[in-house]
């Protein structure tokens, strides 16, 4: 069974390739690219992963399980993913898996999450059971010196890691690949999560729209 996985949702893209054989606990990683994200998605996505395919030697209809990080993220980023992920498991009729950035994260550490929620602020996500929070960086280092948290990780900018005072920001060094391996492999043996038939976005913050300064004709 050939799995694709795709993240849109944070700084960097990233997709991956899998294959898992009946009765395997954990999928081969065949083959997987990520690039810095520019909110050009929708040009590079899909030749990326005919690119992935051709180089794993498989083709689109071989897919028959996708995995994607349906959010919070780049508004953008988020309803491309979403949609490709969307279009190809109705094309292949294949099983579609929602993960949120949260718990993917999550399953790369197990500190306190930050993630970035546009220039003036960021979510906390203390733990995987924790709801998370939308805090204003001008609080941050107050509520994480209160909470008594030394340690974070997670996806913010670099203006935003230099604010940080009271704790020290831990970058992960996993790949996207190495990843969602994790969490794949969780999955086929724990059954922790159930197909979906269509992926929303998930916001937490509303997404920013600006209303154009003149009008279209």
């Amino acid at each position: 069974m050939i799995i694709l996985a795709i993240n849109t949702a944070s700084s960097r893209t990233g997709i991956a390739l899998f294959e898992s054989v009946t009765g395997d606990t954990s999928p081969k990683l065949l083959a997987e690219n990520s690039w810095a994200a520019h909110n050009n998605e929708a040009e590079k996505l899909m030749p990326a992963i005919a690119e992935l395919l051709k180089r794993a030697g498989q083709t689109f209809s071989a897919i028959k399980q996708i995995y994607i990080v349906k959010g919070p993220g780049s508004f953008t980023g988020l309803r491309v993913g979403v949609t490709v992920a969307n279009t190809i498991a109705y094309l292949n009729k294949c099983e579609l898996f929602g993960i949120t950035t949260f718990e993917y994260w999550h399953s790369v550490s197990d500190l306190p999450i930050v993630l970035y929620a546009g220039s003036g602020g960021v979510y906390l996500s203390l733990n995987r059971a924790s709801a998370p929070q939308l805090i204003k960086l001008d609080e941050l280092n107050y509520i994480l010196k209160k909470q008594k948290i030394e340690e974070v990780s997670g996806d913010i900018s670099d203006d935003q890691k230099a604010i940080l005072k009271t704790a020290k920001f831990l970058d992960s060094k996993k790949t996207f690949g190495e990843i969602i391996k994790i969490i794949i492999a969780e999955n086929l043996w724990k059954q922790t999560s159930q197909p979906e038939k269509l992926i929303k976005p998930l916001y937490i913050k509303e997404p920013s729209i600006s209303v154009p300064k003149t009008k279209i004709t």
